[in-house]
């Protein structure tokens, strides 16, 4: 028995003066950055989008849609397009470009909600043979796009983007401009004193940037 004893008395004392064990801990951080969007677009001059008619004539002051283009990406990484809209009474928003004689021109519609032009006027425009009344309430005009830092911009027919837009190339171009600009006179027999009610005219432009697969 005292044999035991001190066996077991040997054990205690050993346990007693190993070092403590203390359980696993660990902590973690996690690292964060952003990566900026590899194009951006903003107005070049906000303040050129907005002119007047001259109610006798039609003439116009010439207002201009005007874009800045930063990108970090390849022409073959992105998909530039700029397209045009003007809301009509019955079918909403229809595409607002034409082409006409190897002249491209844009189609302005009354705002208001009882003097939106319907589908009929816009049609009358295009057509290429219109008439004083078959598009009241619509006005179309001339365009021309200036282009700083922006390899072109050529009006085509993709039906992906609603028809007639305008494909845009940067080339090797990072930061560049495009004025799309009202010519003077509006196109012949679109603007009447008498079926052309008095308002603010417009069209929207877009100017998209869409990443390829």
């Amino acid at each position: 028995m005292k044999y035991l004893f001190k066996i077991i008395t040997f054990l205690l004392i050993f346990n007693c003066f190993t070092q403590r064990s203390y359980s696993a801990t660990n902590f973690q951080q996690t690292i964060i950055t952003t990566v900026p969007t590899a194009v951006n677009i903003s107005a070049y001059n906000h303040s050129l989008s907005k002119g007047t008619i001259a109610p006798q004539t039609g003439i116009s002051s010439s207002p201009s849609a005007s874009f800045n283009i930063k990108t970090n990406g390849e022409d073959c990484n992105y998909t530039y397009i700029m397209q045009a809209k003007v809301s009509t009474s019955n079918s909403g928003d229809v595409n607002a470009y034409f082409k006409n004689s190897n002249r491209d021109y844009i189609i302005l519609g009354n705002v208001s909600s009882s003097n939106l032009p319907n589908t009929n006027s816009i049609n009358n425009i295009k057509s290429g043979i219109p008439t004083l009344s078959g598009n009241p309430n619509a006005i179309a005009y001339p365009i021309t796009n200036t282009l700083t830092n922006i390899e072109s911009a050529t009006m085509t027919n993709n039906s992906a983007y609603r028809g007639l837009c305008y494909s845009v190339k940067m080339g090797n171009y990072q930061n560049g401009n495009i004025i799309q600009t009202l010519g003077a006179v509006p196109y012949a027999n679109t603007y009447s004193i008498s079926n052309d009610r008095a308002g603010t005219y417009q069209a929207i432009i877009t100017f998209t940037a869409n990443r390829n697969p």
